[in-house]
C-alpha cells in the first residue's frame, strides 16, 4: 500500500484520538471539526493537548523564572543561531524518497503487522545572511535565556520570536545520564518533528502554540539536544474563548511523574487523577514585541498575511465555500520582485517550510527560511495571486 504523505496535509476527517497517534510519517496536520470539538473540550477544562495525555491540568500561576547571565543571542554566535533556525545550517536537503512504515499496534488478519510505502516530499534549505535576519528580525526576539530542571533534566529557552500567527522557540534540553524525553531522528525531522518517549517520567510544552520540533542533529550530543520548535499561535486560531493572546510572555509548563507515562497510563482508572504527579510548574519566558506583517488580497477578496516568519492565509472573502476549501489546495509560492522564488508547497512534491495547520477559514504556515516582506511582488495560492 502506497501512501503519500501531502496528500494529508489539507485532510479533515479524523478524529483526535488518531490525531494524538498518528504514527504515519505526516507532519502537517490540519484540524478536523471533530478533532477541534476534542480540542475545544481540552482547552475549556485548561488541559494542554501536547502534555496532557494522562489528565494533567494546566498550572494557573507562573513559578519563578529563572534567568541565565544576560548574553545577546545572535551576537555571541556570531549569527549562527538564525541560520539554524531559517537557514542551512545542520540542514540539508532531502530529495523527495519514499519510506516503509509499520503502523503500531495494527495487524492484518494474517496477524502480520500493517505496513505501507510513504512518500516524503522535497525539501529545501537556503543559507541565512545573518545581517539580513537583523534587518528582518528587528530586534523583535528575546535574548536573555531561561533555564529550568525537570527532574533530572534541565530546558533553557535561548530565543523565542512571534508574529500574531505563529511562535518560533530555540531551546536546549539536557541530561547528564543521556537525553531520554523525546523520540527524535532525521526521519522525525522530515515528518512530524520529535514527540515524547512514553517511557520516561517528564513532559513540558509550550502553553501557547502547538507544531513541530526539529532537533538539530548535528549539533546535539547524547547528552545534550539543541531543538527548534515551530508552532501555531492558539489564540489566532481558536479565539478568546478557548486561549489567552501573548502579550509579554509566553509559559512553559513542566511536569515531572512518579513513573514512566507508559506504567501510569496502565493503571490509572481515573481522568483528572493528580496522584501521580510529582511535581508541576509554569516558568515565564519573556518575549518581544511581535514582528510585523502585511496583508496581501486577491482580485475577489480573500486575504494572505505574512510576516518574516510566517503566513496566514484567510479564504473568508474568496469566492470558494468556506471553511471548506482548505483540502483544495495544492501549491503555494512567494515570488520576489527581483523575479526569484520561494516555493514553500507543491502538492507532493515539495514541503520546504517548519510547520503547517489548518484554521478554520485557511492555513498558517511557519517558514524554514526568513521572508523579506518588503520585497514581495506576490503569494500564488492555487494560481491565484495576492498583491499588496
Amino acid at each position: 500500500m502506497e501512501q503519500n504523505i501531502n496528500k494529508d496535509i489539507f485532510e479533515r476527517d479524523i478524529s483526535i484520538e488518531e490525531f494524538d497517534h498518528i504514527t504515519d510519517g505526516v507532519e502537517d496536520h490540519v484540524f478536523s471539526d471533530e478533532y477541534l470539538a476534542g480540542k475545544e473540550s481540552m482547552m475549556k477544562n485548561s488541559y494542554k493537548a501536547k502534555i496532557s495525555k494522562l489528565g494533567v491540568k494546566v498550572a494557573a500561576a507562573a513559578a519563578a523564572v529563572v534567568v541565565a547571565s544576560p548574553f545577546v543571542v545572535n551576537a555571541a554566535m556570531g549569527g549562527e543561531l538564525f541560520n539554524r533556525l531559517w537557514g542551512n545550517e545542520g540542514k540539508k536537503n532531502v530529495e523527495s524518497h519514499n519510506e516503509v512504515v509499520i503502523e503500531d499496534g495494527k495487524y492484518d488478519d494474517k496477524g502480520n503487522p500493517v505496513s505501507y510505502e510513504v512518500t516524503f516530499p522535497k525539501i529545501e534549505y537556503v543559507a541565512q545572511d545573518p545581517e539580513v535576519a537583523e534587518r528582518l528580525l528587528a530586534g523583535k526576539y528575546t535574548t536573555e535565556p531561561v533555564s529550568t530542571t525537570i527532574g533530572d533534566t534541565t530546558v533553557t529557552v535561548e530565543t523565542v520570536v512571534r508574529d500574531g500567527m505563529g511562535i518560533v522557540a530555540a531551546y536546549t534540553v539536557e541530561r547528564a545520564k543521556g537525553v531520554n524525553c523525546y523520540v527524535y531522528s532525521q526521519e522525525e525531522n522530515e515528518a512530524k518533528g520529535a514527540f515524547f518517549n512514553e517511557d520516561q517520567n517528564i513532559m513540558f510544552g509550550f502553553q501557547e502554540g502547538h507544531g513541530k520540533i526539529w532537533v538539530d542533529l548535528e549539533k546535539s550530543t547524547d547528552t545534550k539536544l539543541y531543538c527548534y520548535e515551530y508552532m501555531t499561535d492558539s489564540y489566532t486560531i481558536f479565539g478568546a474563548e478557548f486561549a489567552k493572546p501573548i502579550t509579554d510572555h509566553i509559559t512553559l509548563y513542566c511536569v515531572e511523574f512518579t513513573d514512566t507515562r507508559t506504567n501510569i497510563e496502565k493503571t490509572l482508572t481515573e481522568k483528572g487523577d493528580t496522584s501521580y504527579i510529582k511535581e508541576e510548574k509554569s516558568i515565564v519566558i519573556p518575549v518581544a514585541d511581535k514582528l510585523d506583517s502585511k496583508t496581501f488580497k486577491s482580485a475577489d477578496g480573500a486575504t494572505v498575511k505574512i510576516s518574516p516568519i510566517a503566513m496566514q492565509w484567510d479564504s473568508t472573502g474568496g469566492k470558494s465555500p468556506k471553511g471548506d476549501d482548505i483540502d483544495s489546495v495544492n501549491k503555494f509560492t512567494i515570488t520576489y520582485k527581483d523575479g526569484t522564488e520561494y516555493l514553500v508547497y507543491d502538492d507532493d512534491k515539495v514541503a520546504s517550510y517548519g510547520y503547517i495547520s489548518g484554521t478554520y477559514n485557511g492555513f498558517i504556515v511557519l517558514f524554514n527560511r526568513l521572508v523579506d516582506t518588503d520585497n514581495i511582488a506576490k503569494i500564488t495560492i492555487n494560481n491565484v495571486d495576492y498583491k499588496l
